[in-house]
């Protein structure tokens, strides 16, 4: 079934259509496999009402579709779709509230993010991606079953309002960003600096640790 253009959704086709694009990067990066990992985006009405478009809950990234997406209110009420939401709908609701700077959330549960996280490790940034995009040593929650909003308010608490993600130990990333694309960004970011770090770490060596505010970024430069 595609999605009926003659009703106006508070989601555009073009928003779904990129939800589902960055669903599907996630497995191709290796983020995600199987119906892991969840994605969400925050939406301004016409009339100022903010409501989260979500992926929803057990459906496969190869087969989700963009009108499987939900529109969800900030009281959790579904508004829009025919599925049932990510499991942890409350938690994204959680961090939106705490981070009003946060228009998108990208839950991924990759492999070296785990390693760290199940050895209840931070991840200090050891790559200059990461301190640019998730700013700085992302703290890890210990293990909690992560589909209520008493853990969202306490992972959002953790993450605080300085950096751009946290960990769920034994459980993956939670991932914050003013759009889309840049928590995407974060996420892989986060991702690709565990891997270094824990190899790192096993060399026996010291890593150099990077500052997201000693970090000198020449005027006009843009972003890798």
């Amino acid at each position: 079934m595609s999605i009926d253009t003659s009703v106006r959704s508070l989601a555009s086709v073009q928003l779904r259509e990129e939800i589902l694009y960055y669903c599907r990067e996630s497995v191709r990066c290796g983020l995600n496999f199987n119906t892991q990992g969840n994605i969400s985006v925050r939406i301004t009405a016409d009339d100022g009402t903010e409501a989260i478009v979500i992926t929803p809950s057990d459906v496969r990234y190869d087969v989700l579709r963009p009108e499987d997406m939900l529109v969800v209110a900030m009281d959790g009420t579904v508004l829009e779709g025919d599925l049932l939401p990510s499991t942890e709908l409350p938690v994204h609701l959680a961090h939106y509230r705490r981070r009003p700077d946060a228009r998108a959330i990208v839950h991924t549960e990759s492999t070296f993010v785990n390693v760290l996280g199940v050895l209840g490790k931070q991840i200090d940034p050891v790559l200059l991606n990461m301190v640019l995009y998730a700013k700085g040593t992302i703290p890890v929650m210990p293990f909690e079953f992560s589909t209520n909003a008493d853990f969202g308010r306490r992972s959002a608490e953790l993450m605080g309002d300085a950096v751009n993600a946290v960990v769920w130990a034994n459980h993956g990333l939670l991932a914050v960003g003013v759009s889309l694309k840049l928590a995407f960004k974060v996420a892989v970011a986060v991702e690709e600096n565990a891997e270094v770090l824990h190899h790192a770490t096993l060399s026996g060596g010291v890593p150099n640790v990077l500052a997201y505010d000693r970090i000198e970024i020449p005027e006009g430069a843009r972003l890798p």
